[in-house]
């Protein structure tokens, strides 16, 4: 498995990304294992086919462009559907892992979009408390 440090382009903070799989001819799914340290998140974005979020260590916070912040616990899972504006990430005392499941369509399995500010992320986690 190849693991690399998030691009600071769409990542805020410590991201660590280990590739687990990736599509093939019997597979239009790619998985990775995704560690967020505290206060780390992902840009603002979406998934053309959708995306499954399987919470393996800690918590998640998970935001829409609608201004609701949900959290989930280790075992949870999270659904982001086609087309959804959302970021995910860490709280701000512990570390969140997830694997992510994302679809793929027509070649593509995110657009990434801008980042989320200290201010947005701060009223997130504040607010799904």
């Amino acid at each position: 498995m190849k693991s690399f440090k998030g691009d600071a382009k769409i990542f805020s903070g410590e991201v660590k990304v280990t590739l687990m799989f990736g599509t093939n001819e019997n597979r239009n799914v790619s998985g990775g294992l995704v560690e967020f340290s505290p206060k780390a998140r992902s840009a603002w974005h979406t998934h053309p086919a959708g995306q499954t979020l399987i919470i393996v260590e800690g918590e998640i916070y998970t935001g829409t462009e609608n201004g609701i912040t949900q959290i989930a616990k280790k075992g949870d899972v999270i659904e982001c559907p086609v087309g959804v504006k959302h970021w995910h990430g860490a709280g701000a005392t512990q570390k969140g892992v997830h694997i992510a499941l994302t679809g793929v369509k027509d070649g593509q399995n995110v657009t990434w979009l801008e980042k989320l500010s200290d201010e947005e992320y701060e009223k997130a986690i504040k607010n799904a408390k």
